[in-house]
């Protein structure tokens, strides 16, 4: 019991409320999944509420006819925790109608919408018809209509789209959304594909060091952090290590449609089933729960995404502030 006194409870979250998937992506096997089970709006109740951030993914969310006793019941459970929403935007009806009323309950609701190109590119990317006009649809109701501070442009790298990496960065700034970005992950529970970024490493670097730069001459500061986590995706695409240690397990975790929590999106290792125990706080600190985090504890998987990537950030707050200085500066002296 010692042991797990010195145990904190997490920070940060993914919960998948949904496998059901009205997208065709082509690095992504989510849409394949059928009669995956589902936790009513109910348990989610029994998140803990030391989370800061949950991101409410899926499939896609706009699926689940519950979503907004979902989002209400987050709030509830987690009432310090930034709530967002991630969508590929195309049930523009649904979200026109939903949306609205998650936004009474959480006025500070924040929407991420996946884009994997512009143009032609995301739709061949989704192969979904019409998917870029959608996406363009949803931002636009979102920001203009709903009035959300936060949209986002949230776009995945992968060997077919990744010259369109600083295009969808600019179209960010255009429909006025927040700019977000992953690199396409190979995951056995989540995203199911074998993923290897095939690309000629030069043509990559130029891509990322446009958005790097762009975003290191901003003058939110906030951008300046998402200069850093993009360059660490540079890293990683490369082959090198990712440039901190995550915290799966441990500050983080995933939270599966039918209720299993696990270290990250990647790490496919049970920490134990939220339905199954009377509190978050005795999953979290269970023996089984314990075995996982021994399991992926340092370097294991080499994966660098904002979920987990967040609070490594909060943990080395002037590690990251060093690297925006030496890369800031040359580029302001400049400008």
């Amino acid at each position: 019991m010692k042991k797990t006194e010195k145990i904190k409870m997490p920070i940060d979250a993914v919960a998948a409320v949904t496998y059901r998937c009205n997208s065709r992506c082509i690095m992504c096997n989510i849409w394949q999944i059928k009669d995956f089970p589902e936790m009513p709006a109910d348990a989610y109740l029994k998140l803990p509420s030391s989370l800061r951030d949950v991101n409410i993914s899926g499939g896609e969310p706009f699926l689940r006819h519950d979503l907004v006793q979902i989002v209400k019941n987050v709030r509830t459970a987690c009432p310090k925790a930034k709530i967002n929403i991630s969508t590929n935007g195309f049930l523009v009806d649904t979200i026109k109608r939903v949306l609205p009323e998650i936004k009474k309950i959480e006025p500070n609701i924040a929407v991420s919408v996946s884009v994997d190109g512009v143009g032609p590119m995301h739709e061949k990317v989704r192969r979904v018809p019409n998917a870029w006009a959608k996406v363009v649809e949803t931002i636009w109701f979102c920001r203009a209509m709903l009035k959300i501070k936060h949209v986002k442009l949230a776009f995945t790298l992968n060997s077919e789209n990744f010259s369109h990496l600083s295009l969808a960065h600019e179209w960010s700034k255009r429909l006025g959304a927040e700019f977000t970005m992953a690199i396409a992950h190979s995951s056995d529970i989540y995203f199911g594909k074998k993923n290897v970024i095939d690309v000629d490493p030069g043509f990559l670097e130029i891509e990322f060091k446009k958005v790097i730069k762009r975003l290191l001459l901003s003058l939110n500061p906030k951008d300046w952090v998402r200069a850093y986590f993009i360059n660490g995706l540079l890293q990683v695409a490369r082959g090198k290590r990712r440039p901190l240690e995550s915290f799966a397990g441990t500050d983080f975790f995933y939270l599966d449609p039918r209720g299993d929590v696990y270290p990250s999106v990647v790490d496919n290792i049970v920490m134990g089933n939220i339905n199954e125990t009377n509190s978050f706080r005795e999953l979290w600190l269970s023996r089984q729960a314990e075995e996982a985090r021994r399991a992926v504890r340092g370097f294991e998987n080499n994966y660098w995404m904002v979920c987990t990537a967040r609070s490594a950030i909060k943990r080395n707050p002037l590690k990251v502030a060093n690297w925006i200085f030496q890369n800031k500066l040359p580029l302001d002296w400049w400008k």
